[in-house]
């Protein structure tokens, strides 16, 4: 897949601007401040549906204009496409061919990307939080029901910690949280395997890449940590934490992976 038309319009610093790719590698060069970095956000936000710089969508507008679209052609083996974005009042509207898209995880995998900055290094010596934000964005890309599924984990973790505090304070039968407990296992289990799964693939190829790169005088390790072994374990874990979370109000045994 390839990306080969981009077009501009009241985005960042562009007012109306087109650019035309080449299958291959294309180089942005020029001064600081003159929209490079806004030319790579603009084909993530057609790829992930959100600006890895700015959670506020009227920044993303040119400050002369009141809405932005963002265009970007791309080909695969098998056909082509093409993603557009509109930018108003806050709100964003994406469509895949014209035709209106409901909801982002429709967007993921029509554009796969991988974003390098020098922020970056972040997923290396910063919290785990950055690492999980890593992952779940490359394997959303690949497969959708990996975000579905993430989604739906981060929202009966949310139903979990109302309806502890529901005990807590409404006096609810204490035996209905099986439910949850059961739901937010199956989840993790599966969010742990595709996880593992592509940290594996990850591990194969940068293996290679790195004996090659330091001629064999090296060799690079990549260990998968995570605090779920499976579910079973992860629902004794859950009851075995109840009376911390009744005082809390909030589920202390996450799954996480650092």
């Amino acid at each position: 897949m390839y990306i080969n038309k981009i077009k501009l319009e009241g985005f960042r610093n562009y007012k109306k601007q087109e650019i035309n790719l080449q299958k291959g590698i294309n180089i942005f060069y020029g001064d600081n401040a003159q929209g490079k970095t806004n030319i790579l956000e603009a084909i993530f936000i057609c790829a992930i549906g959100k600006s890895f710089r700015t959670k506020k969508e009227i920044e993303l507008i040119n400050f002369q204009e009141e809405k932005a679209n963002i265009e970007i052609n791309y080909k695969r083996k098998d056909r082509e496409g093409k993603i557009r974005v509109e930018l108003y009042n806050n709100q964003k509207n994406f469509f895949s061919n014209g035709i209106k898209l409901k909801k982002i995880s429709e967007l993921l995998g029509k554009i796969n990307i991988v974003m390098f900055s020098p922020e970056n290094i972040d997923i290396i010596k910063g919290t785990p939080q950055n690492r999980r934000k890593f992952l779940d964005i490359a394997i959303s890309q690949l497969k959708p029901a990996y975000l579905y599924n993430l989604n739906q984990y981060l929202k009966t973790l949310e139903q979990r910690n109302t309806y502890l505090r529901q005990i807590k304070y409404e006096n609810k039968p204490i035996e209905m949280l099986e439910i949850w407990n059961e739901k937010i296992s199956e989840l993790s289990e599966k969010i742990y395997e595709e996880r593992k799964e592509y940290i594996k693939k990850i591990k194969d190829k940068i293996y290679k890449i790195h004996k090659n790169v330091t001629n064999n005088n090296e060799e690079i390790e990549i260990k998968y940590i995570s605090s779920f072994n499976n579910k079973y374990e992860f629902i004794e874990g859950l009851k075995k934490n109840i009376e911390i979370d009744l005082k809390r109000g909030y589920t202390s045994l996450r799954y996480t992976q650092r």
